[in-house]
């Protein structure tokens, strides 16, 4: 019985492995594909499993309906496809003479075999291969589906080719084709759905944008396809594209920015953001998104970058001013949320009293350090302030701890206390009286007196 289990694991050990070695290699194979273009011609070559391409060609190529044979290719231009299998070599050179008849000749090694019929038989299975690896007679591809079944043929088409190179080519031709707004968003949601390439994806989002941004339907699908890039380069170069498109309305501009909120660097969101000020318009609806927007920067250097910005490019209008210093209390570093009041009280204070109050709850609540602090209210000092503004800044000194830095903040008051009534002078004294030090209370008090 133990002999007999043995043999079975033996039996079955050996069929496993028999098993392995009839997979097919292919699942296994790879395709590299190199290409470059020097004046005018244009080399390719192919590896794949053993089987390597090599072609070079110049001037525009048609092929035939069912993509066998090469019937026309422009004045002066050549194709020359070579092709080495295991040892075996194949070759094909086919010009164009000044009438544009076809030379064709076919080798087999180094000797010259009768094009008709090897050569034409060996032509047609390679271009089988050829024409969804490369762009090789792309333009007539695209014309001759499109021609037969629109837009949706063309796309057919390109969801059978592997290469993400050849698919961005077919792409763009396609789009060169008078599209209704159905095509449009087929257009986008394939190329979303069908390229993996970051670099071919964006290169496609910002090649026909106007076309792409003309209808809500559009815009959607456009969105979504943006949404698939996972590289926060591509998705700033794509929307700082937009944001230069002074066709693309700022309502427009309103919906797409949805894109940046995938942006997980916040040194390219806060590139976003500047081109949105170097470039648009500052209205309130633009602004609004700016700080929005900011909110999700992590960065203290690069959020304070953004709202500095913010101010010196714009004054702030009422309805954003709230909203404004809202992003303030995200701002964890003393030194960088200092920066930013400091920059909106040099441009110019909303002269509201709650507008100032609320910058006083910020800066109570959100600056730790009280000489980061006393720095902002003697900033406040100097604004043009209500007597109602001077006590409600004089009452929110008092969270201050450090005796030094309170009697700072204090005494910058003194000027404008000593020539306002006397309600301002008692709101001075009972924050003066905070101050535990004899020394810096004295000092206090005697700047009003």
């Amino acid at each position: 019985m133990t002999k007999s289990l043995i043999n079975q694991k033996h039996f079955f050990s050996l069929l496993f492995f028999a098993l392995l070695l009839a997979m097919p290699i292919n699942s296994y194979a790879q395709t590299n594909t190199n290409i470059s273009n020097n004046n005018g011609k244009s080399r390719i070559s192919i590896s794949n499993n053993g089987k390597d391409f090599k072609i070079e060609y110049e001037g525009d190529i048609t092929l035939s309906n069912d993509d066998t044979d090469i019937v026309a290719i422009s004045s002066g231009g050549f194709i020359e496809i070579e092709r080495s299998s295991f040892g075996n070599r194949r070759r094909i050179v086919i010009e164009s003479d000044r009438n544009g008849n076809l030379i064709k000749k076919y080798f087999e090694g180094r000797t010259e075999k009768n094009f008709t019929p090897e050569g034409q038989k060996w032509l047609a299975e390679v271009l089988q291969e050829i024409v969804r690896t490369t762009t090789i007679g792309a333009e007539s591809r695209v014309n001759r589906f499109y021609n037969n079944g629109g837009a949706n043929a063309v796309l057919a088409e390109i969801k059978r080719i592997e290469s993400d190179y050849v698919k961005a080519a077919y792409f763009k031709l396609l789009l060169n084709k008078s599209l209704n707004n159905s095509d449009l968003v087929e257009v986008i949601n394939t190329a979303g759905n069908e390229i993996e390439s970051d670099h071919y994806l964006a290169s496609i989002l910002t090649s026909n944008q106007k076309a792409f941004l003309s209808s809500n339907q559009t815009i959607t699908a456009y969105i979504n396809a943006a949404k698939g890039l996972e590289s926060d380069h591509y998705m700033t170069n794509v929307l700082k594209k937009v944001i230069n498109d002074k066709s693309i309305s700022d309502s427009q501009m309103d919906s797409l920015l949805e894109i940046a909120t995938n942006i997980n660097s916040d040194h390219y969101i806060t590139q976003v953001l500047t081109e949105v000020m170097d470039s648009r318009t500052l209205n309130s609806q633009n602004i609004s998104n700016i700080i929005s927007l900011s909110k999700d920067i992590q960065s203290d250097h690069y959020k304070a970058q953004v709202l500095k910005k913010v101010i010196n490019d714009k004054d702030l209008p009422s309805n954003a001013y709230k909203a404004f210093l809202g992003t303030l209390s995200d701002i964890q570093s003393d030194h960088y949320i200092t920066e930013v009041i400091n920059t909106l009280l040099s441009k110019k204070l909303d002269n509201s009293t709650s507008s100032l109050n609320n910058l006083l709850e910020v800066v109570k609540n959100s600056v730790g350090s009280d000489h980061y602090a006393a720095t902002i209210y003697m900033k406040i000092a100097n604004q043009n302030l209500s007597d109602d503004q001077l006590v409600s800044a004089l009452n929110s000194l008092t969270h201050i701890q450090s005796d030094h830095s309170m009697s700072q903040a204090l005494m910058a008051f003194a000027n404008k206390v000593k020539n306002s009534p006397e309600r301002v002078k008692s709101a001075y004294r009972a924050a003066a009286k905070s101050i535990g030090s004899d020394h810096y209370y004295g000092r206090a008090v005697k700047a009003i007196d």
